[in-house]
């Protein structure tokens, strides 16, 4: 099959795409000292370069040092710039027309125990800093300045993360009841995003720079995205249809769709063997926000899952309107050359599933496929040996 509309260009604010495939952010956890990207990082985006994808999202990066998801994550600086700079010019040497977004991130409550684990309102847990108004407000001074360090080094725009549970989401969650000017109501839940991306607008150079934001749109967690009040678990997307249209108001060109929190709702962000047709989720979301954002792209989730019929599920979706893009994130592990391997017909690699990736993950060692790649398989035998 030729998959036409997969292989069509398309526009992301103001710039256009080669093609409607994205490779979402994945986390290599292969950062080095201060949070640079290494050699290896550089070498897993030349790979993905390769695979000629329309949009390739660079994996959550750090707005600050102090809270970090990984031991080896990226962390957006000013002495780092230059060594972003290497990752863009990396990328763009094999594929100029390939548009590079950076995913920038705050972890708050899911940080590591080896960093600052914050939260926004107490859970219960009581591991956790409990943020001040003004340190919320240096958190916003961050992302500005993330942002526009982004543009510096090179990239063509910026994925806001609101998703999977991370600072940004914690935010806008009906759960976040705090009593100053950053929880409560609606118009101080999304205080953090408006004023963030005002401010961005205003700073940023003159020049084409795409603004975007991947959301989860029910975080399947009592008082989360995606539910009508702090006690509430059960879907209600009233509240996150009001934040898509803001959003847009704000300035966005793009909506990525996700939902869930991987380390607590994992299935309902991306869909295991046994929970396969949790992506008809996914489709049901992208949907409902395409149909929101007529004026605005849309990248839709969950394809991995599909394996074979992933590309025919994509170009279905295209098709009916559900969404502008079609998103993986295990696929970009399992096989980086997937678009280009579809074009030609050749054999693709298509990520089984197995969860490798994860235990990769949750272990804090370099995140890969340990199916198709030798490195990560190393890796993965070496903690079963240490019984991880």
């Amino acid at each position: 099959m030729s998959f036409p509309l997969l292989f069509s260009p398309h526009a992301l604010g103001p710039l256009e795409s080669a093609n409607r495939f994205v490779s979402q952010a994945m986390e290599g956890n292969d950062g080095v000292e201060g949070g640079r990207p290494s050699p290896r990082t550089l070498e897993r985006y030349r790979k993905l370069a390769r695979g000629g994808w329309g949009v390739v999202v660079v994996e959550a990066i750090s707005v600050t040092p102090g809270s970090l998801a990984r031991v080896n994550g990226l962390i957006m600086s000013p002495a780092g710039l230059d060594h972003y700079k290497k990752l863009v010019d990396a990328y763009k040497e094999i594929f100029p027309q390939g548009i590079l977004l950076f995913q920038i991130t705050h972890s708050g409550r899911h940080s590591g125990p080896f960093s600052r684990r914050t939260c926004l309102y107490p859970d219960g847990a009581g591991d956790a800093h409990l943020l001040s108004t003004d340190e919320v407000a240096r958190i916003r001074d961050d992302f500005v300045r993330a942002a526009l360090l982004s543009r510096e080094a090179g990239a063509d725009g910026i994925d806001f993360k609101l998703c999977h549970g991370y600072f940004g989401a914690e935010m806008l969650r009906p759960a976040n009841i705090r009593e100053d000017r950053w929880g409560g109501s609606f118009e101080n839940r999304t205080r953090f995003i408006r004023e963030t991306m005002a401010e961005i607008r205003s700073r940023l150079p003159a020049g084409p720079f795409v603004l975007g934001s991947r959301i989860s749109m029910y975080e399947a967690i009592r008082g989360g995205c995606g539910t009508a009040a702090p006690d509430e678990q059960v879907e209600d997307l009233r509240e996150m249809k009001d934040l898509v249209l803001l959003l847009r108001e704000a300035g966005m060109d793009y909506v990525n769709v996700s939902a869930g929190i991987p380390a607590i709702t994992p299935e309902v962000t991306r869909p295991t063997r046994p929970s396969r047709n949790f992506y008809l989720h996914h489709l049901r979301y992208s949907r409902l926000v395409k149909e929101l954002l007529p004026d605005r792209a849309v990248i839709g989730s969950a394809y991995t899952i599909m394996k074979e019929e992933a590309a025919a599920q994509g170009e279905e979706s295209l098709a009916r309107g559900y969404a502008d893009f079609i998103g993986f994130g295990r696929q970009s592990f399992a096989d980086p050359l997937f678009p280009r391997k579809l074009r030609s017909g050749e054999p693709v690699d298509y990520c089984t599933a197995c969860s490798g990736c994860t235990r990769l993950m949750v272990n804090q060692v370099h995140d890969g496929c340990v199916v198709y790649d030798g490195y990560y398989r190393d890796m993965l035998r070496n903690l079963g040996k240490k019984g991880a």
